[in-house]
């Protein structure tokens, strides 16, 4: 990798670092946070972001884990769909993500839930995953943070190896998203097994997010931080549906195979 571009991923790495701090901060540690994500559960467990009961039933038929299986969930956050793929199926999961808060967060609740060793989290770069034996991953609207999509593929497929598979979802910036993801996947040089595109839900979703929040802005037992989380979801929710609608932003499923 060139430096200028080492320099971009850096950069741009140390900037979702912050963000994705400062939002977890925000929403795992205050109550109006935490039911925020309750509320807006996709499951059995509370995660942030778009994630959707599809989304989770097709990820297990695709990967299809099984006990002795071990998986790497590429940007886990909070740990809320690791402890669901390892209740539901049994297997071994790792998660990854560049928020130390997250991984804090997380690492309480898969605790709480008594995983024990069955499902870790860490802290680490989505771009090279630590090498732990996984031969599955899944990237649930985490890969579009990165700078490089082509060479984050190409780095999973290398804590993978041959014959390891990726479901992931992902938000495209731009009016020819199918076009653009289409070139990233033949530049990786994957075998693709699926695309879908799944914006319709992704604004569902927002719209979801964005009521609960609404209603817990309107409680007045909310606290400063907790009026800070819903505020900063509401801002989130308001930026993406502005680009759905002016045809600026999808959001896509896709299945691929090294």
């Amino acid at each position: 990798m060139s430096p200028p571009r080492e320099l971009g991923r850096v950069a741009a790495g140390a900037l979702a670092r912050v963000y994705f701090d400062v939002s977890y901060e925000l929403l795992a540690g205050s109550a109006a946070g935490r039911r925020l994500l309750a509320l807006t559960a996709a499951g059995d467990e509370p995660v942030h972001g778009y994630f959707t009961v599809d989304d989770r039933d097709l990820l297990q038929a695709e990967l299809d884990p099984r006990p002795h299986d071990r998986l790497l969930d590429l940007g886990c956050g909070v740990g809320g769909i690791a402890l669901e793929v390892h209740r539901r199926t049994g297997a071994q999961v790792v998660g990854v993500d560049v928020s130390p808060r997250a991984i804090a967060a997380a690492t309480r609740r898969a605790r709480r839930a008594g995983a024990g060793a069955a499902v870790r989290f860490v802290v680490g770069d989505l771009a090279r995953p630590p090498l732990v034996g996984a031969t599955s991953a899944y990237a649930i609207d985490s890969l579009m943070f990165l700078p490089d999509l082509v060479g984050t593929l190409r780095g999973i497929g290398e804590a993978l190896g041959p014959g390891g598979c990726l479901f992931a979802t992902l938000l495209v910036v731009g009016p020819d998203g199918a076009a653009r993801l289409d070139r990233s996947l033949r530049a990786a040089g994957v075998r693709v097994e699926r695309t879908d595109d799944v914006t319709a839900a992704l604004d569902a979703r927002s719209r979801a997010r964005a009521a609960a929040a609404r209603a817990l802005l309107r409680d007045r037992a909310t606290t400063p931080r907790g009026s800070l989380a819903t505020l900063l979801v509401l801002a989130e929710e308001a930026l993406v549906r502005a680009m759905i609608a002016r045809g600026r932003l999808s959001r896509w499923r896709f299945v691929v195979r090294y």
